[in-house]
């Protein structure tokens, strides 16, 4: 989920880095030379678009097990919920916009960018901002919600497809990771 919450911000890097690069975008035979020039110039490019397709085929995925299991999720009564893919739009401000910027052509910038990334990696994994991805959010909501399970109110996020949710609904969910849901 990590991966394909960076993929806006692949696709402006990766564009951004044919920008500078234009004049090496042709194909000059596939000789050693022309080889290593393509990784010098278009590596990053490469790099981005494999973990892009690796971490939406993941996604992909990881939400189809999901929807298999869903119907042996356990039942609960929504007691109070609070829509939260707002959080996508400030995840997006926040980690994703100061990066445009960064120069694809220049060593020490893409080293910040990968030791900035490796930061927000291991805070966004500590953290139950795992699911807040704006990837993610085009496809389903993200609800903050408390339930009542056997009596007992529980807080949780709850990831699911349906668009409106409201409190008293009985809905099904299956534990993902420490308090999320899906």
């Amino acid at each position: 989920m990590f991966i394909t919450s960076y993929i806006p911000l692949f696709g402006l890097l990766i564009i951004r880095q044919i920008k500078q690069n234009i004049e090496y975008l042709n194909f000059g035979g596939l000789t050693k030379e022309n080889i290593i020039t393509a990784f010098e110039k278009f590596g990053l490019s490469y790099f981005f678009i494999i973990i892009s397709i690796f971490g939406y085929i993941g996604l992909r995925f990881l939400l189809f097990n999901l929807d298999l299991k869903k119907a042996n999720g356990d039942l609960v009564q929504v007691v109070d919920v609070e829509n939260k893919n707002s959080e996508s739009i400030s995840y997006i401000s926040t980690y994703i916009v100061p990066f445009i910027f960064q120069d694809t052509n220049n060593y020490f910038d893409i080293s910040s960018i990968f030791i900035v990334l490796m930061i927000i990696f291991f805070i966004y994994t500590k953290s139950n901002m795992i699911v807040i991805n704006p990837i993610l959010s085009i496809t389903h909501t993200l609800y903050q919600i408390e339930f009542s399970k056997k009596g007992k109110n529980r807080k949780a996020l709850l990831i699911t497809k349906d668009e409106d949710l409201e409190c008293g609904q009985e809905i099904k969910m299956n534990l993902i990771t420490k308090n999320i849901y899906y």
